[in-house]
């Protein structure tokens, strides 16, 4: 387990970024969304839209970039097969574009430095203001098929390219809104609305009989809340770490990719986590134009 962090808090400028929202909290964006006692857990439709789909691990410190676009990734993913939105899913997000934006342009910077790191409130302005770049798309002659440490590094330092930029804002996210407590998560949670979690807690990696981790030591760390359940309360936390987690999984029929790098966290760390106010959930992602018959003919689907 490579156990590489890369979450640095700014709480001032998260702060300021907060107040800037239109809707802050999400109880002022969705005021009407309520909670029951259901286990929803969003990895389904994830793995419908990328049947071959397994976590890969962050090379540098770069898990902002990660949380996030796992979290967009989970949010396209909902919208194509849950809510039915008249979209294409648009393959795998870019961490490295996540990441640059919200360590460069979503700060106003020019050159961000080598050191690793990013915060959450970075993040959702970048998915929202700047947006993402996916794997395998052809950006006029420029395509991204496996991951790379070094682009993350060398992004994380300058930037996204700029002739990257027009193609990135075409795939954004519309609203992102603080979530601070696990019932705020709960409710997110259970209408679509993944929330990718900065924080400070760690947690042993063998889950117990019922699929937790224990909260133990310290990450500053960015990880991805994806489920709720209340028979044990709790949440559905994604690493970015690859196979990291062993142990009994809940619910038995989850898969062995997403279980490999999912834990159950209880409601009580989990609220612990979110009282930090730097974690998000977002909806609204400007998908990807439907394809016309004649494409899918092309592939060979038919």
């Amino acid at each position: 387990m490579p156990e590489l962090f890369g979450y640095t808090p700014d709480q001032d400028a998260n702060e300021e970024f907060i107040a800037s929202l239109p809707h802050p909290t999400l109880a002022t964006a969705g005021p009407d969304l309520v909670a029951d006692d259901r286990t929803v857990t969003l990895y389904d439709p994830l793995l419908k839209c990328m049947p071959q789909w397994k976590r890969g691990a962050q090379g540098i410190g770069s898990c902002v970039g990660w949380g996030w676009s796992l979290g967009v990734d989970v949010l396209a993913a909902v919208e194509v097969i849950l809510k039915r939105e008249p979209e294409s899913f648009g393959g795998r997000t870019l961490e490295a574009s996540v990441y640059a934006f919200s360590r460069v342009e979503a700060r106003g910077k020019k050159r961000a430095g080598r050191s690793d790191g990013s915060y959450g409130g970075a993040a959702a302005k970048a998915v929202r203001d700047y947006g993402t770049l996916h794997y395998g798309i052809d950006y006029d002659g420029e395509r991204f098929d496996s991951y790379s440490a070094n682009r993350e590094k060398s992004w994380g330092d300058t930037g996204v390219p700029d002739k990257l930029e027009p193609f990135a804002k075409e795939h954004r996210v519309g609203e992102v809104t603080v979530v601070d407590s696990f019932g705020a998560a709960a409710k997110a949670i259970q209408n679509g609305y993944p929330v990718p979690v900065c924080s400070g807690q760690g947690f042993t990696m063998n889950r117990d009989n019922d699929g937790f981790c224990r909260a133990s030591g310290s990450w500053s760390h960015c990880m991805l809340f994806c489920g709720v359940r209340f028979d044990r309360p709790g949440l559905l936390c994604a690493n970015s770490w690859g196979r990291s987690n062993s142990g009994p999984r809940y619910p038995k029929t989850m898969p062995d990719a997403f279980a490999d790098c999912s834990f159950w966290v209880d409601a009580s760390t989990a609220d612990r986590m979110l009282r930090g106010r730097d974690s998000y959930a977002m909806s609204g992602y400007e998908g990807f134009a439907p394809r016309r018959i004649d494409q899918w003919f092309d592939t060979g689907v038919f």
